[in-house]
């Protein structure tokens, strides 16, 4: 499959060198001439502009620019025929939001707003418990939670995304994997009250932390919390149901599950030392098939529009200091 990659820092140099490793056909595009020349010698060929490259008719593009700029080359890629793999999250904004769903539909085009973590086996088999187990079936109550320090992330984080408003950082966003999986588990959300700020010295303009309430429509409870403090990789959650309790630790590995009917925790190991980009493996081949079959994924965009509103409500609600409808 003939594929561009649109913006090739950390993110979209992972996902070229990986559609590389699986064959496919795979160009990189690029403003920056230090980004392309780091993976000129991987990729089919570069291009400066996006309108150069999609002279060659690609199948698909892969939209990895900053969180703040996915929208327009990804308009412009689907005016173009060209399925469309966007890095989550989706914008950070609505705005040509509804015309890229638009243009997306009448194109009869494939989509998909990359969230790996969905791809992670512990994620999928909470998903799976969650909505196919009976003892699980009604869930109240969901704890999330995601942390790591960013001066452990880049030595020079003062200059990352994730430190600068203008580029697109945003903690919230950011962290956007956690409302995700939190829409996948609990369905549709209702409203949101978020709190965020600065607690540290980390000199950075965005925020080091974010805590939040959501109200689903099913009547279920999440609490969400995400930082850029804690001194060690975090990612773990915790779902109460009216017959079930499921916890999973994303550092120790491992799912417990807990019933009313086996009143006794049974633990499941999850480790996967060399799973990290895996998950990335496994979220192309999966894009790529239902490409080829012609079958909508299951985070087109579209599907991908309650994650991004929660998250836009959220924001607001740290300016408002209220409860906001999603």
């Amino acid at each position: 499959m003939k594929i561009i990659v649109v913006g090739t820092g950390s993110i979209g140099a992972r996902h070229l060198k990986n559609l590389v490793s699986l064959g496919h056909e795979v160009y990189a595009v690029d403003i920056r001439i230090d980004e392309l020349d780091e993976i000129a010698s991987l990729s089919k060929g570069s291009f400066r502009s996006l309108d150069e490259a999609l002279k060659i008719k690609p199948d698909a593009a892969f939209i990895c620019t900053y969180s703040n700029s996915h929208i327009e080359p990804a308009l412009k890629c689907a005016e173009a025929g060209c399925h469309l793999f966007i890095e989550k999250p989706l914008s950070l904004n609505m705005e040509g939001v509804d015309e890229l769903v638009k243009t997306v539909k009448k194109r009869n085009l494939i989509s998909m707003v990359g969230c790996n973590m969905r791809f992670h086996p512990a994620i999928a088999y909470l998903h799976d418990t969650l909505d196919g187990n009976a003892s699980f079936s009604k869930k109240l109550w969901g704890n999330l939670e995601f942390g790591f320090y960013l001066p452990f992330d880049k030595k020079d984080y003062q200059n990352s995304y994730k430190a600068k408003r203008r580029l697109g950082g945003n903690l919230i966003f950011d962290g956007i994997h956690e409302l995700d999986y939190a829409v996948w588990f609990f369905g549709e959300p209702e409203k949101v009250l978020c709190k965020k700020g600065i607690l540290s010295t980390l000199e950075i303009d965005t925020e080091d932390h974010a805590e939040m309430i959501v109200q689903f429509k099913s009547g279920a409870v999440c609490t969400i919390h995400m930082d850029y403090l804690q001194h060690g990789y975090s990612r773990r959650c915790k779902v109460v149901c009216e017959e079930g309790t499921i916890v999973w630790d994303f550092v120790r590995g491992d799912i417990g599950r807990i019933t009313t009917s086996n009143p006794q925790w049974v633990w499941k190991d999850m480790k996967f030392d060399i799973y990290y980009n895996q998950m990335y493996m496994d979220e192309i081949r999966y894009f790529i098939d239902c490409v080829s079959s012609g079958r909508e994924t299951f985070n087109s965009i579209h599907q991908s529009l309650p994650a991004l509103k929660l998250a836009l409500a959220a924001e607001k609600s740290c300016h408002t200091n209220e409860w906001e409808k999603v």
